[in-house]
């Protein structure tokens, strides 16, 4: 499976951290993030803007299948992935979900898309999510991590590019350290308990990375790069620090954007293009649920 384009778009409003909040100097060092990005309108207008020079005439003709990843749904009913189709000018004949995910959706989008791409041929994911929305307003710690953004990644079938790797976790007994519950639960806002979750992304996310790593080690495979949610620095940080020297591979962007949730990783890639003649690259996603998929793609 072969990634044709990308593209992203954030909220229209940056929000200045130093300027919103007083004696924000030391949150804003641990988190590495000076501004957040939200937006008027919701995730369709977002996603919208991420899918533009990517859909055009000549792709609506080959776009076969639409995932859109999101967690900031506009509409109960209809699947929003179906409204989105109609808003970008899609054939009526595609076939499209939503895939309910956070921080691990889009690498668990890419896994769904790799195993459907030889049918479908060309396809289309879209992540986007409005967090700011979910945030109570006297949260500061998660006010000033998330930001409101969509991203639009493009594929063609290609036998010769592939995931070679893939593990996943899934573990509903930490649902109370991340959740935005339909009840009064926490009033209805986003609760994080974020220490916790630096805990299981140390204890279980790091060695998963470390087993993608030494399966690429035992195949001979050279990493070009490591792509990992771009939930902090905090978070990017520990994690390039407990992979030792491998943790140089990996990128970070999310002092320009903050934590734009199911983004951050398509936004990354935006930004640092993979160069599959280089070598493979390595996904993590990991967050909400608690959830955490690695994959080697190349």
């Amino acid at each position: 499976m072969e990634i044709l384009a990308s593209n992203f778009s954030l909220g229209e409003n940056e929000i200045c951290l130093n300027e919103k909040y007083k004696d924000v100097e030391r949150l804003v060092e641990k988190t590495g993030i000076q501004s957040v990005w939200e937006t008027n309108g919701n995730i369709i207008s977002l996603a919208v803007k991420s899918c533009k020079d990517i859909v055009n005439d000549q792709s609506k003709k080959e776009i076969n299948i639409l995932i859109l990843v999101t967690q900031s749904p506009h509409d109960f009913l209809p699947a929003n992935s179906i409204t989105l189709a109609n808003e970008l000018g899609l054939k009526n004949t595609i076939f499209t979900f939503d895939f309910n995910q956070g921080c691990s959706g889009f690498v668990q989008a890419f896994l769904v898309m790799n195993h459907l791409i030889s049918t479908y041929k060309t396809g289309l994911i879209v992540t986007a999510d409005c967090y700011r929305g979910k945030l109570h307003p006297d949260d500061r710690s998660t006010n000033a991590v998330f930001s409101d953004g969509a991203a639009a990644m493009l594929f063609k079938e290609n036998k010769s590019i592939k995931i070679l790797f893939e593990d996943t976790i899934t573990d509903g007994s930490k649902r109370d350290w991340l959740y935005q519950s339909t009840s009064n639960e926490n009033k209805g806002y986003l609760h994080m308990s974020g220490s916790e979750i630096w805990i299981f992304t140390r204890k279980r996310v790091v060695p998963q990375i470390n087993n993608a790593i030494k399966y690429c080690n035992d195949n001979l495979l050279n990493i070009s790069g490591i792509y990992i949610h771009q939930a902090s620095k905090v978070v990017v940080e520990g994690i390039k620090n407990a992979l030792g020297n491998h943790g140089e591979l990996i990128l970070e962007n999310y002092m320009h954007y903050g934590n734009t949730v199911s983004s951050t990783i398509p936004i990354l890639i935006n930004d640092y293009p993979i160069m599959t003649n280089k070598g493979v690259v390595i996904f993590a996603g990991f967050g909400v649920g608690l959830t955490s998929t690695v994959i080697v793609y190349g």
